[in-house]
């Protein structure tokens, strides 16, 4: 960031810091990047949920008979749960089981990592607030040393003409 000089100094203040939850969760669904994924990534596990049913339902030991006990399914894959009480028995009911757990993983990863990197911009935003603070004041002592300074200057000059 270039500067002329102390003068032209701009700081822009970052907002107040408010480290609640819920503003904190409130910061992150306001990117649209993470919403974008996570709605993909839910309505990409919602069709899975619809469609393992008419793989599962009717075949032998099926535990997925109906919507309920698919999305109940979707739900305990994705959250990593795997109660274990309802489960593909097919190939293709397994391989969407695979695929949602990746999801699952997916979805994760992408909540924590924007909690981190939103985390570590407002830590990032408080250091440079106090960096600007920091700078308003050596700004300010510079300025009183310089009237000093030039107090001086004056006064040595008036008495050289008076003599």
């Amino acid at each position: 960031m270039p500067m002329s000089s102390p003068n032209s100094w701009t700081c822009q203040k970052p907002k107040l810091y408010n480290f609640s939850v819920r503003n904190i969760l409130a910061q992150l669904f306001r990117q649209r990047t993470l919403r974008k994924i996570l709605l993909s990534l839910f309505f990409l596990s919602l069709s899975f949920a619809i469609l393992v049913v008419p793989l599962e339902s009717g075949k032998p030991n099926a535990k997925i008979h109906n919507l309920n006990d698919s999305m109940w399914w979707m739900v305990s894959t994705i959250t990593s749960v795997g109660y274990g009480d309802v489960v593909p028995v097919t190939l293709e009911g397994r391989v969407l089981g695979i695929i949602l757990q990746l999801i699952g993983v997916v979805m994760t990863s992408s909540i924590i990592g924007s909690l981190v990197v939103q985390l570590h911009r407002k830590r990032d935003n408080y250091e440079w607030e106090k960096i600007y603070k920091q700078l308003e004041q050596i700004s300010k002592s510079v300025e009183e040393v310089k009237k000093k300074t030039d107090f001086i200057i004056l006064q040595k000059g008036e008495k050289k003409l008076k003599q």
